[in-house]
């Protein structure tokens, strides 16, 4: 890896029927006083409409890789940009929303961090900041699967963070998690192969959706697609943390019982009870019993780090 700061750093983003905000974020990239040296935009639109009108955008950046999303959520399309960003020789991958704004000093600091660290440390640190809307502390996900305020980072804010490739040659974003929490899988991971998780408070970016988006606009069994996943995302990522991260079943059972009994009480309560199976259904626990690449590792078990 190149010393003083002088990486390779690429810019994944993912986008759906947004292209005038997507214009937004692009905008900002292109603002930057040290940009990415490789740009993609990976497009999970399905409507000709709006995959012309992205098509449009990108254009107007002569810059920027455009590539078709594979439509089956946001980790699968944000390894769909990884994979098309990979054509370069890269040291550290952003993955950006089409929502989000960097300020113009976003590339540099990140450079200007990693490089004051040993080239052996380097190697194996996520670097993290924050978004405006998701608070700008250091976190990690809980017992129960809810993030929460620490001392020492075990998450990183997915839209404000820099990757390892040393990382991502290997680990990828697990694609049987729709949406909710996938920054938080990735990291448990990272941590459990020895990767450390570093906070910087002067990395941050900023939402620019002003509309509820995609997920939110839809619903079913009384839920927004929203809600579903990301109670979904947190059921998938509680067990596979527990069976195969960082195997420990007395955990596991914990974790499956109070999930499944305040999930119950709290779906109650609200009417939505029904919401439940679905739920389960969108949890994709089956994938599971299995190993491949949608899972975002190829080994089976993941042994702790210790």
């Amino acid at each position: 890896m190149p010393p003083f700061g002088n990486f390779r750093i690429a810019a994944c983003i993912t986008t759906m029927h947004r292209p005038d905000i997507l214009r937004d974020c692009l905008s900002g990239l292109m603002a930057c006083d040290s940009p990415p040296d490789v740009i993609v935009v990976s497009d999970d639109s399905r409507e000709p409409a709006q995959i012309a009108a992205t098509q449009a955008v990108v254009a107007e950046f002569p810059r920027v890789l455009y590539t078709t999303g594979p439509r089956r959520g946001v980790c699968a399309n944000r390894n769909s940009a990884l994979t098309a960003a990979m054509v370069a020789n890269l040291d550290y991958v952003a993955f950006l929303d089409d929502d989000t704004a960097v300020p113009p000093d976003f590339f540099s600091a990140a450079r200007a961090y990693l490089g004051k660290l040993e080239p052996t440390q380097r190697v194996k640190t996520i670097l993290t900041g924050y978004r405006d809307d998701v608070g700008s502390g250091a976190s990690r996900l809980n017992f129960r699967g809810y993030f929460e305020d620490c001392a020492v980072p075990e998450t990183a804010t997915v839209c404000a963070s820099f990757f390892p490739m040393a990382l991502l040659a290997t680990e990828r974003w697990d694609e049987n998690i729709f949406f909710g929490s996938e920054d938080a899988e990735i990291c448990l991971r990272a941590m459990a192969r020895g990767f450390q998780i570093q906070f910087s408070p002067t990395l941050r970016t900023k939402h620019l959706a002003t509309d509820a988006g995609v997920l939110q606009k839809e619903s079913s069994n009384g839920m927004t697609k929203y809600e579903l996943q990301c109670e979904a995302a947190r059921l998938y990522i509680g067990i596979k943390r527990y069976s195969r991260i960082t195997p420990n079943r007395f955990k596991l059972y914990a974790f499956v019982g109070i999930y499944f009994a305040h999930l119950a009480i709290s779906l109650a309560r609200r009417g939505l009870i029904k919401a439940l199976p679905p739920i389960v259904r969108a949890a994709n626990l089956g994938s599971l019993r299995q190993t491949g690449e949608t899972s975002g590792s190829t080994e089976q078990t993941i042994v702790a780090h210790r």
